[in-house]
């Protein structure tokens, strides 16, 4: 019995493909197949059928052994299928059809879908599968057409959890839509400011998400004004040069050393070569100003000469930092694989280690739980975390002088106002590095 034989359609498509269609000859008849795999001409090998040792497709070709695999199954049953038939149904039509019920199978037509009417939080349980599917994407802005990223649609779901929790409350089974109006924002407000206590940002985010939820359903009795987002100033510190350089300096050397860590009830000892690890990592991330999930997964092929080269995780978007020479000895101390640490561990590890390089100096922290102004006193190593990097490299950036809008390029803000109000200087900063301009242009 002749075997299959593969040859290319002449019609070519506009991607400059060509379809590679099944010859089989079988009890006097010919069929003729569409096999549903196209490839450039220069990649298909005719010779397929004269050899057993070559296949149809090149493996250099995209998908190529996805391909000749496919090509070699069809062959295969078109082989079985026809051995296997007997009387009046060895024939093209029937071949054909047994052949489209492996490769092209119809789906099942669906059952009618139940109406199905949604609740805020299977609104936002549909967003959230919808945004990890790539079905629902970013409608407007610079964005616009791209995936929400994985902080966007985790937010999400500690929206839910809130709500959740605000529900179990108050014995609520479930929120309709409509119900989502002023009388709940403000029995949602209360809960989250008087019952857990949450800072004004936690608050506002919830609310963001709400609104999001709403105009997606395009709820007509949805009125966004009485969901008022408050707005707030995260008191985050920073570093100063002489800071950083403490760090820096300190001697971890001693791989053999422990210091005691304490972690709620647990008591870990931790080793010098965890926190060296921790400190360099934090140099990274003082002297690049990325975020942490981009210098925790920094990788030597994005560094190319005197620059670092990144797409932002956050945001997707693209930018180039220059290297600092501060920056330059860390860097070269790990030429294959840079350090890496959960978040956790790394605040955890870098508290110990700005406490051995004696940042014990105390600091007054304002925070708003509950929406009322809190003031607390903390030595400063122990309220130094991963974003602590970040916003000390546009802070330092700015009292050096350099322009905000050179910095945003390497912070990736989008806005100058966004950007002043990240960093941390004062009127008394922003007027000394004003004199110092001015000095320099002699006026």
């Amino acid at each position: 019995m002749a075997k299959p034989k593969f040859y290319l359609d002449t019609l070519i498509s506009a991607k400059g493909t060509q379809a590679i269609k099944m010859l089989y000859s079988f009890n006097g008849q010919r069929l003729k197949y569409h096999t549903q795999v196209s490839v450039n001409e220069k990649h298909f090998q005719p010779k397929c059928n004269t050899s057993t040792n070559i296949k149809p497709i090149k493996t250099i070709a995209p998908y190529g052994e996805q391909h000749n695999k496919r090509l070699a199954d069809i062959a295969l049953d078109a082989v079985n299928i026809v051995t296997e038939t007997k009387g009046e149904n060895l024939n093209v039509k029937y071949i054909r059809e047994q052949l489209d019920l492996i490769y092209k199978p119809k789906p099942a037509e669906p059952e009618p879908a139940p109406k199905f009417k949604h609740n805020l939080i299977s609104y936002l349980e549909q967003m959230i599968a919808d945004s990890i599917s790539g079905k629902r994407l970013i409608s407007i802005g610079k964005s616009a057409g791209n995936r929400y990223t994985r902080n966007t649609i985790k937010n999400y779901g500690i929206t839910i959890s809130a709500i959740r929790r605000y529900m179990q409350f108050h014995h609520i089974s479930i929120l309709p839509l409509e119900e989502i109006n002023k009388d709940f924002y403000e029995a949602f407000r209360f809960y989250c400011y008087n019952e857990e206590k949450k800072e004004v940002s936690t608050f506002a985010s919830y609310i963001k998400d709400i609104k999001t939820v709403m105009s997606e359903t395009g709820s007509t009795e949805f009125k966004a004004k009485d969901f008022i987002m408050p707005s707030y100033e995260a008191d985050t510190l920073y570093l100063t040069l002489e800071q950083i350089d403490k760090i820096a300096s300190l001697d971890l050397s001693d791989y053999k050393k422990t210091v005691q860590h304490i972690r709620g009830k647990i008591i870990e000892q931790l080793s010098y070569a965890s926190l060296d690890k921790a400190r360099d990592l934090f140099l990274i991330g003082c002297f690049t100003g990325l975020r942490f999930s981009d210098f925790n997964t920094l990788e030597p092929k994005s560094i190319d000469g005197s620059f670092i080269k990144v797409k932002q995780i956050k945001t997707g978007g693209r930018i180039t930092i220059p290297i600092m020479s501060r920056l330059r000895p860390v860097l070269e101390k790990y030429s294959n694989n840079l350090p890496t640490l959960s978040n956790q561990k790394f605040n955890d590890y870098i508290k110990e280690v700005a406490k051995l390089a004696d940042l014990t100096e105390e600091r007054k922290v304002t925070d708003t739980k509950g929406n009322t102004k809190n003031e607390t006193i903390h030595p400063l190593y122990s309220l130094i975390t991963s974003h602590c990097c970040r916003r000390s490299y546009a802070t330092n950036m700015f009292k050096a002088g350099v322009p905000p809008m050179l910095i945003m390029s390497a912070t990736g803000h989008k806005t100058e106002t966004s950007f002043l109000k990240y960093i941390r200087a004062n009127n008394e900063d922003k007027a000394n590095l004003l004199a110092e301009t001015l000095k320099k242009l002699g006026l």
